[in-house]
């Protein structure tokens, strides 16, 4: 069946009213899991639902600019039906003005298990993309974008990044091959230990945002009387993204 996230007050054209269905996201990304609860929730012929979420960094929520609003402010908004944001969804994290930001919803992203169980380091090219900052703020003072995209991770060396970098960023420099490679030379060793480090704990962090998000949605359809659970039906090497949202009514 084809299910529709547009509210028509028909689902018939839809589903058939009649037969029980059940809605099933392999990896729903972004958004479509918070979709899909909502759709389960008005749909009377969803009897059950079942949802692998992914890619939580595509999740619409408050945007950043919002940390600055009173409490007051942030919950009238998150009232608002014509405010769009599929986090935080249930009553407890929105009354408590819970949220993420952008860094820590790319974090939720993350394998640990598949990193623990590989036992590799950080790809050299993040070691590469925190020297190649330091360049950009000593060389180009001001603000500029940092956004390098991907357009420069299969460089075998640093001066071949950071050329790539700034052709992305359209700046130019007259910095020889040797005063760039001068920049990697002087965080080689110790600081770069450090970065490895620091890494390797953030990454630990990754299955706490994961389950606060879980969480929500979970708590979302209790607070619309429906029992879910969040349960791990893949391993988590194959699969990091492990965990399903189950419920019926």
């Amino acid at each position: 069946a084809v299910v529709s996230t547009q509210s028509t007050g028909d689902d018939r054209g839809y589903i058939d009213p009649n037969r029980d269905t059940m809605l099933i996201g392999l990896h729903a990304c972004g958004d479509l899991t918070s979709l899909l609860l909502q759709t389960f929730l008005k749909c009377p012929s969803l009897r059950s639902v079942v949802s692998i979420g992914c890619c939580y960094h595509l999740i619409t929520q408050t945007k950043q600019t919002d940390y600055f609003l009173s409490p007051s402010e942030h919950k009238k908004k998150l009232s608002d039906p014509t405010s769009i944001h599929a986090f935080p969804m249930s009553r407890f994290l929105q009354e408590n003005l819970i949220f993420f930001s952008r860094n820590a919803l790319n974090l939720a992203q993350q394998a640990p298990e598949r990193m623990a169980r590989s036992g590799t380091l950080p790809a050299q090219n993040l070691f590469f993309r925190a020297v190649f900052q330091v360049l950009l703020t000593e060389q180009f003072p001001g603000p500029i974008s940092m956004n390098v995209g991907h357009s420069a991770t299969k460089a075998s060396d640093f001066v071949s990044y950071t050329r790539a970098a700034l052709d992305k960023l359209k700046l130019s420099t007259s910095l020889s091959d040797e005063e760039i490679s001068s920049y990697l030379r002087r965080f080689e060793g110790t600081e770069q230990r450090k970065l490895v480090v620091f890494y390797q704990l953030r990454t630990l962090l990754t299955r706490v945002i994961e389950h606060v998000i879980l969480i929500d949605r979970v708590l979302y359809l209790a607070d619309n009387n429906v029992t879910a659970r969040a349960i791990r039906v893949f391993d988590p090497v194959i699969s990091p993204r492990c965990y399903a949202i189950v419920a019926s009514k």
